[in-house]
């Protein structure tokens, strides 16, 4: 999928994220559901030895999602595995999220919002302390 330029983009860098991914797919519904479609999705898999790549091709199949499914030879770290997620995306407006939600989605809605706004040009947030 993928190829037009959406509003919004969401990189997922994937590493040992099996048992995460159906978390994963609730949230990217969400934001899917939240931005009628406009939004794409790039899934990095960071050459994960778990199932997490088979698991995100069964999942996204059908949904009619707009997405893409990038395979690193092996793991490279989150880093590389963002920033090879920030050249394949095509949103006017791109954010970077664990897989494993440790954010909630909702901060990128927030920042977006900002963004979408003008307020800002780029949007971080810093951990304050974990609950």
């Amino acid at each position: 999928m993928g190829g037009i330029v959406t509003a919004r983009s969401i990189v997922f860098p994937i590493y040992r994220n099996e048992a995460n991914i159906p978390a994963l797919m609730q949230a990217v519904a969400g934001f899917h559901g939240r931005y009628r479609g406009d939004i794409e999705f790039v899934f990095v898999i960071d050459g994960s030895p778990d199932a997490s790549g088979a698991l995100l091709v069964t999942a996204l199949k059908d949904t009619g999602y707009d997405y893409k499914i990038i395979f690193h030879s092996r793991n490279f770290g989150s880093f590389t595995a963002i920033r090879t997620g920030l050249e394949h995306a095509s949103g006017n407006y791109v954010a970077a999220m664990a897989a494993d939600l440790q954010e909630p989605p909702e901060l990128i809605v927030e920042f977006f919002s900002i963004l979408e706004k003008d307020a800002a040009d780029v949007v971080f947030g810093r951990r304050a302390g974990r609950d």
